[in-house]
């Protein structure tokens, strides 16, 4: 079973990883990771499946062989394999931050854009949502209020803190067109807007970017506090290291000298320096 699938040799080694790390039930001589019902889409929605290619009930009905008459799902160890073929295994990009958007007039156009690549993307809320919300804000000027006024009043009526405040509800969006055109004037409440929206309600995709981006973080944490560990000098504070060199090179001379031998015996005849200058000295001018 497990031969078949490419995707599933791929990550076999992230679904070993993942299955040596959960607590597990041995019953009958065999290991098993249990699930409970609420689970399984617990595990869809936290960044472990590719949603873009799997629906829930794709990966629902992955477990259907695993549910026993107590409700639970009994995992094995080739079992935790096989869902290795619903893995997410692209490249992780970096978390989408609104923060990071330049302030200013940008075209509704443009604007929607952005949402379509980046936005939509990066929260569980419906794109159809996010299209009705979008037009109501920036094309027919509507305020938060304005917009989920009825929402809103319920969340009152429950007694729930809405989180949100009244000058946030009201405020709206300027609007100006010039020459057929309609842009939007976006400013820093604008962009926080944006980013509670997908803090709130973030996508697989993006839990797992902003994990990804924890663990990089984290690496990048431990470089920089291994770099500050001071390492001992091999000189002496204060001192001048050229003296320092010359000092250990006169004493690894003497040390040598003193141990004539140690050193590499001459081989073949000897030249005496000595009785070749005395040979040679002119004794007549």
């Amino acid at each position: 079973m497990t031969d078949r699938n490419a995707l599933i040799q791929v990550n076999r080694r992230a679904m070993e990883f993942i299955w040596s790390k959960c607590p597990k039930e041995i019953i009958d001589d065999v290991e098993y990771v249990v699930y409970v019902e609420n689970d399984i889409p617990a595990l869809y929605y936290s960044g472990l499946v590719d949603t873009e290619r799997y629906k829930l009930k794709h990966w629902q009905q992955a477990f259907d062989d695993c549910r026993q008459e107590d409700g639970k799902y009994y995992i094995t160890h080739d079992k935790m394999i096989f869902l290795g073929m619903f893995r997410y295994c692209r490249k992780v990009g970096e978390p989408f931050d609104p923060l990071k958007m330049r302030t200013g007039k940008y075209s509704a156009e443009r604007l929607w854009k952005i949402f379509e690549n980046s936005v939509i993307p990066s929260t569980s809320l419906d794109e159809k949502f996010i299209k009705n919300t979008f037009d109501g804000i920036f094309y027919r000027n509507k305020s938060a209020g304005e917009l989920f006024g009825d929402q809103i009043k319920l969340i009152k009526e429950k007694g729930e803190d809405l989180k949100v405040d009244k000058d946030h509800i009201e405020r709206k969006e300027k609007i100006s067109l010039d020459k057929g055109v309609k842009y939007v004037e976006v400013t820093r409440e604008t962009l926080e807007g944006i980013k509670t929206l997908i803090d709130n309600y973030p996508s697989p995709r993006r839990k797992m970017e902003l994990g990804v981006q924890e663990i990089r973080l984290g690496k990048l944490q431990n470089l920089a506090d291994q770099s500050k560990v001071s390492q001992k000098s091999t000189f002496e504070a204060g001192k001048d290291f050229r003296e320092v060199t010359k000092k250990d090179l006169k004493d690894m001379l003497v040390k040598a000298s003193e141990k004539p031998l140690g050193g590499r015996k001459p081989s073949g005849e000897v030249l005496d320096l000595k009785k070749l200058q005395k040979k040679n000295r002119p004794t007549k001018f």
